[in-house]
């Protein structure tokens, strides 16, 4: 059984509603891993992608710049796209923990 557990019910019942290929994003995923293990798994609308930098913590935010990884650019891009569809947004892989970010 995960440590979370969230990520565990959640493991029961498989991914919330990806959207099928071709159709708007219905959720906003964000995945954290640290030492190995799956610690947050989380699903949001998708339209949370349109205020990303808001949603990750601050100490994140400063080592996605520091690896100078377009944060402002891609927020803004979200922000203006009327549709959003599904697409890995930022992955951030640093010793002990990993970050993935993506619309399903």
């Amino acid at each position: 059984m995960a440590s979370c557990p969230y990520t565990w019910v959640r493991s029961l019942f498989g991914a919330r509603g990806a959207a099928p290929p071709g159709e708007p994003a219905k959720n906003l995923m964000v995945r954290v891993v640290r030492d190995g293990e799956e610690r947050v798994m989380v699903s949001l609308p998708s339209r949370s992608a349109r205020w990303l930098i808001e949603l990750i913590p601050a100490d994140v935010v400063a080592r996605i710049r520091e690896e100078q990884i377009p944060l402002d650019a891609i927020t803004a891009d979200l922000g203006s796209q009327a549709v959003l569809y599904p697409r890995p947004i930022f992955s951030l892989i640093e010793p002990g923990r990993q970050v993935e970010v993506w619309l399903e």
